[in-house]
């Protein structure tokens, strides 16, 4: 093992420090003002990709001076941007030809795939391989090394490549897709347009004189990922030219005991949502949407592990819009749903009032709302946002603001970090920031909570400082 090591360290080609800054995203071809404009993503417009296929050591986000957390990937390093796993989020539009450079630095041969849009064919140690393809249909695909498969796409060489459609059918407003079906059609009309659901398109930005602006096509993208460090080290420590077998592989990752002792198990220690987890997932405004009640998003959700997971997003209920690529003819509302490995998957959230809060027609509908047992509104929640937890002693009281629920999946383990650290996995949310519904007072919620700090006495507050994404 201290010979693997050693090689490792010698060879790799770059640390990843991992952080939560906005996430490294490429625009092909026509601009996209609404990605270009976004500060949730770190996004630079591209003529053509130039990959290398590469390894690196990432700091995982349990990584700390008494805690070593890291782990060995093969990385799509592109040539504009920083190491980082999983690949580049990637933008174009519908007919789009996006041209292609990938060079293998690595010692076995690798590859490029995006299902039904581009195949590379295998890549020789140290070939550069130059082509074009056109992104023919919209919709979300995962791009991946597809040669000794599962092996190199677990390793680390996955991303999403994301296909806008050109234009709305005639008549219609947009959906994500070239082909939607009637019942998808009529959904994304009915956003902003039916009575039950007042506030904007998808499509419809905003601006917000009492906040930031309302950016328009609203999408998230959750790339599901699971790590061993010490299956990835043992394939990253392999003489030129071998390769581990998948079926060694699958076995070793999904079924070794479990040992308590992480230098010996190769199991998984770390699951990522596009590429962070735990706080780094929960805070982070390109996973987790930051939005007002009436702004309905897209969340564009990818498995390119071996585990099966089941994404629930406590306040809202989701509707399931397409599965695998294939529009669904009835886009069934759900709690929860499955996403398998290489799976691809769009949840469309409507960012209706939480469901929960009573008001005269039924929960979730915007009309009168019933009162507290004070006498005030269920809605907007003006008593919450004024209560302050504990409410003494000066100096610890906490706002109980915003308004955040939380997104787990219900394959449990995925929610610890090396084996026991829990809600340090695989985690994000939904947070209110408003309500377009509401006029003045309720219109915007606080972004972060008020404190009671030491100072001149109870009843002082402050805001607290807010992350750089809240204007």
């Amino acid at each position: 093992m201290k010979d693997q090591k050693d090689r490792l360290t010698l060879n790799r080609r770059e640390f990843i420090k991992f952080g939560a800054g906005g996430m490294a995203a490429l625009v092909v071809g026509a601009k996209m003002p609404w990605i270009l404009d976004n500060e949730a993503f770190a996004a630079a417009p591209v003529q053509s990709l130039n990959f290398t296929i590469t390894d690196a050591i990432k700091d995982m986000a349990t990584h700390n001076t008494i805690n070593p957390a890291q782990c060995y990937f093969w990385v799509y390093k592109e040539a504009t941007l920083p190491f980082e796993v999983p690949g580049p989020h990637i933008f174009t539009t519908e007919g789009t030809i996006v041209n292609i450079t990938i060079t293998n630095s690595l010692e076995q041969p690798h590859a490029f795939f995006i299902p039904g849009l581009f195949d590379s064919g295998p890549i020789a140690p140290g070939q550069t391989v130059v082509k074009r393809f056109g992104a023919r249909t919209a919709g979300t695909y995962l791009y991946y090394d597809n040669l000794n498969d599962p092996v190199n796409r677990v390793m680390g060489l996955h991303g999403a490549f994301i296909v806008m459609p050109k234009a709305p059918k005639r008549g219609h407003k947009f959906t994500p897709y070239s082909s939607p079906t009637p019942g998808v059609q009529a959904l994304f009309d009915d956003f902003g347009t039916a009575q039950w659901w007042p506030g904007l398109a998808w499509e419809q930005g905003a601006t917000n004189p009492e906040a930031r602006p309302t950016p328009p096509f609203r999408q998230y993208i959750w790339l599901l990922h699971q790590a061993s460090p010490v299956l990835f080290r043992e394939v990253g420590s392999l003489p030129a030219g071998e390769i581990m077998e998948s079926a060694e592989f699958v076995q070793k990752f999904l079924h070794d005991a479990f040992v308590p002792t992480r230098e010996t198990n190769n199991i998984p220690n770390y699951f990522t949502i596009s590429g962070q987890s735990g706080h780094f997932a929960h805070n982070t405004p390109y996973i987790c949407p930051n939005l007002r009640v009436g702004e309905p998003c897209v969340i564009r959700l990818l498995n390119a592990g071996l585990w099966t997971h089941s994404m629930h997003i406590h306040a809202n209920h989701v509707y399931i819009t397409s599965i695998k690529g294939v529009v669904q003819e009835n886009p069934i509302w759900v709690d929860v749903f499955n996403i398998e490995p290489l799976d691809t998957v769009e949840y469309v959230n409507p960012y209706m009032r939480p469901p929960d809060v009573p008001n005269e027609r039924g929960i979730g509908r915007a009309d009168a709302p019933r009162t507290t047992l004070n006498g005030g509104p269920t809605w907007p929640p003006n008593e919450e946002l004024a209560m302050l937890i504990p409410s003494a002693p000066a100096g610890l009281a906490v706002q109980l603001s915003p308004l955040c629920y939380p997104m787990h999946d219900h394959s449990e383990p995925s929610q610890t970090s090396q084996g026991g650290n829990y809600n340090m996995g695989m985690i994000s949310g939904m947070n209110f920031i408003g309500d377009r519904g509401v006029a003045g007072p309720g219109s915007s919620f606080p972004n972060q909570p008020l404190i009671d700090p030491p100072g001149p006495g109870p009843g002082v507050f402050m805001p607290a400082v807010p992350p750089p994404w809240f204007d």
